[in-house]
């Protein structure tokens, strides 16, 4: 269900109190004194946005304070037309409350001492946008960086390292089935760091929460360019989340505000909020936020229950559990750890009713899906801090050499891993997400910290879509998969018990034997039946180096095991049993039967 966005609110939406907004009588300025000299002159200085020229110096009258707060209507003002700085005395002040700037700043041009003339922004005609409103059963997530996902040469884009750059890779991430983008910090944000002298690429500091950050943007209206790219998303069917973190010393009481600020004003989807001492129970009781998803890694406060109140659709969820305990699962169980198998069977059908779990392999602060089969240790050195900065633990593999190699053996392998994992991940009951690059392969030599790197470091070389070993066509077809078979994607968790009343249970374990009631924790083979409308679907999994032999529950009458798609050598009996080769997965059906069907069914390939 598509929801018709009405932007008539976002002309007037600006109804915190410190916050300076347009209003019928004229722009209303308000301006927290609070970080400043309390005894001092405190005005607003009015400019001639085509001269600079300043144009009027307004003085605060002690009528218009309110506590620490000046908040006076200048009906001269003309929001086309002028631009603003608060001052105190002879100090002219940056409002870090603006709706945008005059200035447009290159990437590592951001000075803190600079004051930066503000303006209010203009109404954007957004043509009827509609929201694509996409179920949590439905999603597929691309974690990217504004400027890193096109700012190398081989994006091939017009608008290199923008707002209108990521916008023309429209195409490829839907063709994948990408259903919603997840930006890291995309507002105004200082980059430079002055006391380490590098750079905060990530953006993960205090920022200036009401704009879109001016480097991301191709143009002088980096507010309109935003816009622009979040409608030309929504066309696509394509919702857009936005990471915001919030220091520790932040007003919590600003939080919701900030949230309901881009959700009406720039139509955004979701949040996925960053920080400590969240006020997840103020977000909660938003009704404003009620209708946009809301991503956290801790639901503490919030009252699930009675959080679907405003939503639309058929998916009454509202937030995502954003953890990594199932990345560090899942590589454990990759690189051939034992006593994993209950959890790793949990984890795979994990779809709570009351929230979404959102399930990923590597993230902007982790190796990336390449590095985490060719690196046993992290390689930090280039980012200045003797490669004590990131995390010592990775439960990563190299598969036997560490970095790059041209030993075909090891390679082989390590796509092997990486295919292994991407099936796991899509083939799990929760919401699949993947950061940029994974489909092409993508490395950054080791490095699982690069907050400091604008460089090749951190920019996605696409020419990794164009090789032979990328796994662009695996996506797709994983991302085909998951919609095809409804159990993979189901608004709730699947039960273990014959609920349509076909003699088979929605989801079943196997073993050795069939019909086991709980993984054997010993092993690292596993099978995963899944039975929706007669069909049924295994998939078996070996992560064991050496062969596993699984059995296979008797099919229904009439009706015999097909393998689809494999990762390496597997045999399929005609004696109810599946041997797989080590570190394998496997795909099987059933199908009709023929009359006379005798004989071994192999395969070896799922990217055929």
């Amino acid at each position: 269900m598509s929801k018709k966005v009405n932007g008539s609110i976002s002309d007037s939406y600006g109804l915190f109190p410190c916050k300076t907004a347009y209003t019928p009588s004229g722009c209303r300025f308000s301006f927290d004194i609070s970080k400043f000299e309390k005894n001092a002159e405190y005005g607003v200085a009015i400019y001639d946005k085509a001269s600079d020229i300043m144009v009027c110096r307004r003085v605060f009258d002690e009528s218009e304070r309110f506590g620490n707060v000046y908040s006076a209507i200048i009906p001269e003002f003309d929001r086309e037309k002028h631009s603003y700085n608060f001052f105190c005395n002879d100090c002219y002040i940056t409002d870090e409350r603006a709706e945008s700037y005059t200035d447009k700043l290159y990437f590592g041009a951001f000075d803190p001492d600079k004051a930066r003339k503000a303006c209010v922004s203009v109404p954007f005609d957004w043509e009827n946008d509609e929201k694509p409103e996409v179920a949590y059963e439905d999603m597929f997530i691309y974690l990217l960086h504004v400027r890193g996902f096109t700012n190398h040469t081989s994006s091939g884009v017009k608008h290199k390292g923008t707002f209108r750059g990521v916008a023309e890779k429209i195409e490829h991430l839907k063709s994948m089935g990408v259903t919603a983008i997840e930006l890291q910090p995309a507002y105004e944000f200082n980059e430079n760091d002055k006391k380490t002298h590098r750079f905060n690429y990530w953006g993960y500091c205090r920022g200036y929460y009401y704009t879109p950050k001016s480097a991301y943007s191709s143009s002088e209206d980096a507010a309109g360019e935003f816009c622009d790219m979040v409608k030309a998303f929504h066309r696509a069917g394509i919702e857009i989340i936005m990471q915001m973190y919030f220091p520790a010393d932040f007003s919590r009481r600003e939080i919701p505000y900030i949230l309901e600020y881009w959700a009406v004003k720039y139509h955004i989807d979701g949040f996925h909020v960053l920080g400590e001492n969240l006020p997840m129970s103020l977000i909660g009781e938003s009704p404003i936020l009620s209708g946009v998803k809301i991503f956290a890694d801790s639901l503490w406060g919030v009252d699930t229950e009675t959080n679907d109140i405003f939503v639309r659709g058929k998916d009454k969820r509202r937030y995502g559990l954003f953890r990594d305990e199932y990345m560090y699962l899942m590589r454990r169980f990759l690189k051939g750890d034992s006593g994993l198998l209950s959890e790793v069977a949990f984890r795979m059908r994990n779809n709570p009713p009351d929230h979404a779990a959102i399930n990923f392999l590597d993230s902007y602060n982790t190796f990336t899906l390449l590095d985490m089969v060719s690196y046993d240790h992290k390689h930090n050195e280039n980012n200045g801090e003797d490669n004590r900065d990131g995390n010592d633990y990775n439960c990563s593999w190299n598969c036997g050499v560490e970095g790059p190699t041209g030993k075909p053996k090891i390679n082989a392998l390590r796509r092997k891993q990486i295919t292994n994992a991407l099936i796991l991940l899509f083939l799990s009951s929760g919401v699949p997400m993947i950061f940029m690059g994974d489909e092409m392969g993508n490395t950054q030599n080791g490095n699982n910290n690069p907050y400091c790197h604008d460089s090749d470091v951190t920019w996605l070389d696409w020419r990794g879509l164009k090789r032979k070993n990328s796994f662009y066509p695996l996506i797709q077809k994983l991302s085909g998969l998951r919609k095809e078979y409804g159990f993979y994607h189901g608004s709730k968790e699947m039960s273990m018990v014959d609920v349509a009343g076909c003699g088979f249970p929605e989801l079943s374990y196997h073993g050795e034997s069939a019909w086991m009631n709980s993984p054997d924790d010993y092993k690292s083979s596993i099978g995963i039946m899944f039975s929706e409308k007669g069909r049924l679907f295994y998939l078996a999994v070996n992560m064991y180096w050496e062969e596993a032999s699984l059995s296979l529950p008797r099919p229904p009458k009439g009706q015999k095991w097909k393998l689809i798609n494999s990762t390496d050598s597997v045999i399929l009996g005609t004696d109810d049993r599946i041997t797989l080769s080590g570190r394998c997965i496997a795909e099987i059906v059933t199908e009709k039967a023929a009359e006379k069907d005798t004989g071994k069914n192999t395969d070896k390939n799922i990217e055929k």
